[in-house]
């Protein structure tokens, strides 16, 4: 099913991309680092994402590589990865997106591991009032038509997030978004269980509370280098967050402020009409949980570079 006013992707071919290394692989598709050959943007470094070969003979799979592609190359967004070009390669569907240089959320929480040691707090913070101000434009985003997509990623974790060189911050990775209630993917997975809400784990209709919830699983994350939810497995995890089994992230890092803790657990409730109404909200209050002079661009960056050096 196409969303309202969208276009199909057009035959093209990647003959103008030199790809250099695989650099992600997920259950869906395949990323690699590429370089421009030709053009205006000739020497360019984009990142390339293919389905599957195995999965391009799949019309469902297709149709959702589609829809993705349709759905992230209307978002324009500073704190979102850029879409630059969508077609067809041959039989296989393919995205052409901005590269970030630098490193993830996931990589950058297991060398805090390695080093044991947590991130400043104010790093957190603001990570997190960014991801909420990219989630919110993504939530109040429109069709061709001017109709609201009523998007909501699906996917919100660490491994997601992308941090570059220069401290910026990107939410990225749309690939089981839904928009206008349709099914998230063929096989019914709609993330990762550690950031899965209630009812996306019983299997209801995800929303933007829903988004909300994994966004707070990621700042308890950020905080205190533990998943909001532990477990010995998958099930474990999901009757926990079935069971709305809530601790605070001042359990882990006593110094945490109250009003951190109040925010975290409000994203992480049960009950989605408890959680905050809006992503808009949400940055609006996670704002005021940092030192602006603390939380920039450049002090990110600082902390990237000392946690993996400056190569």
């Amino acid at each position: 099913m196409r969303l309202q006013g969208a276009r199909p992707l057009v035959r093209n071919d990647l003959s103008r991309y030199s790809l250099e290394a695989l650099i992600g692989k997920g259950g869906m598709a395949e990323v690699y680092r590429a370089v421009v050959r030709a053009g205006p943007d000739a020497g360019r470094t984009v990142a390339v994402k293919r389905l599957k070969p195995d999965l391009a003979r799949d019309a469902a799979y297709v149709a959702l590589f589609e829809r993705e592609a349709e759905t992230t190359r209307r978002l324009r967004h500073p704190a979102i990865v850029e879409v630059l070009e969508t077609g067809f390669a041959g039989d296989t569907p393919f995205i052409v997106m901005e590269y970030v240089d630098g490193r993830n959320l996931k990589q950058i929480l297991a060398q805090c591991a390695a080093r044991g040691i947590l991130l400043p707090v104010d790093f957190a913070a603001y990570v997190a009032h960014v991801l909420a101000t990219a989630l919110a434009y993504a939530h109040a985003g429109r069709d061709a038509a001017g109709a609201p997509l009523r998007l909501v990623h699906c996917d919100v974790s660490p491994s997601n997030v992308f941090i570059s060189r220069l401290g910026e911050i990107k939410l990225g990775d749309f690939g089981v978004a839904v928009a206008g209630g349709a099914a998230a993917s063929p096989g019914g997975a709609l993330g990762k269980i550690h950031y899965l809400a209630p009812e996306q784990i019983r299997g209801e209709r995800p929303t933007t509370a829903s988004d909300i919830f994994a966004l707070g699983a990621v700042l308890f994350e950020l905080l205190t280098n533990a998943p909001a939810f532990p477990g010995a497995d998958v099930n474990a995890v999901g009757q926990k967050i079935l069971g709305g089994v809530l601790r605070a992230p001042s359990q882990l890092r006593p110094e945490l402020p109250f009003e951190l803790d109040a925010l975290v657990l409000r994203c992480l409730a049960k009950d989605p009409s408890w959680r905050f109404p809006t992503a808009e909200a949400l940055a609006a209050e996670i704002a005021t949980r940092y030192d602006p002079s603390i939380g920039t661009p450049l002090a990110i960056a600082a902390v990237v570079r000392g946690l993996f050096g400056a190569g």
